[in-house]
């Protein structure tokens, strides 16, 4: 059997964060103590849009007892899915989780995301809210479950699983496409990942919590940003069935 190298057996843990001081040591604890069983190197990399909420000094006390950095994104727009590929980019192994920092997203999932990963029949693994066996907080208003399965329905035209607006994710980025230069790519990476790249795609059923402190970022902009990347989203994909489009292209490993 083939040695596995470190950026192979290794797992980057990628966090969008913005004015999340509140949660990020509650976070991290419960990454370790999710990690702990599993034997393997890893890292919690915070991606942080210039919160200026204290939440540098709190990355910097948790990087003394545990594999904690973040990195602060200055200058540009705040932008969620950017976030997130800058930290694909800045991370040291190959394996990657992507999951909110407003514990929402349960990190105890994350070991039964990256072995349906390691099984290699797919190429991007969703922590689903609603794949048989999963749950949402009880605290969900019937407004809230109306709101999220529609807009779950207005995307699986385009990524036929049960929630591909999911940001519970796990991939290997050598296997993700490239998405170009640096541009306002969407509210959800994940259903950008899956259309664009035309990834193989499994889900496991997690548990979604609300979120216990901070406030929720969710805007109407944002609301209306995913409307545009659905129709932008549709494009592409009726460009890719055609012979003629343009291939699909791997990842940059970023290293």
């Amino acid at each position: 059997m083939r040695r596995m190298e470190a950026s192979e057996r290794g797992v980057s843990l990628v966090v969008p964060t913005w004015r999340e001081a509140e949660n990020l040591a509650a976070l991290a604890g419960r990454v370790s103590a999710a990690m702990s069983g599993m034997a393997v190197p890893w890292e919690l990399i915070f991606v942080d849009d210039d919160s200026r909420d204290g939440s540098e000094d709190i990355a910097a006390d948790l990087a003394r007892r545990l594999p904690v950095r973040m990195e602060s994104r200055r200058g540009g727009p705040r932008d969620l899915s950017l976030a997130v590929l800058e930290g694909v980019r800045l991370s040291r192994y190959d394996r990657i989780v992507v999951l909110d920092a407003d514990l929402s997203h349960p990190p105890e999932s994350v070991p039964a995301l990256l072995a349906e990963l390691d099984r290699g029949a797919c190429d991007l693994v969703v922590g689903s809210r609603y794949a048989p066996g999963s749950g949402i907080a009880d605290d969900w208003s019937r407004w809230r479950h109306l709101g999220s399965r529609l807009a779950a329905g207005l995307a699986r035209p385009l990524a036929p699983v049960s929630d591909p607006l999911s940001g519970f994710l796990a991939a290997d980025r050598r296997r993700l496409p490239h998405l170009g230069p640096p541009r306002p790519l969407g509210y959800k990476i994940g259903l950008e990942w899956m259309v664009r790249g035309r990834l193989r795609v499994r889900e496991v059923p997690i548990r979604f919590s609300e979120r216990n402190r901070g406030a929720s970022k969710m805007t109407w902009r944002q609301g209306a940003a995913y409307l545009a990347q659905l129709l932008r989203l549709g494009f592409a994909a009726f460009r890719a069935a055609d012979p003629a489009g343009p291939a699909r292209r791997p990842a940059e490993s970023g290293e």
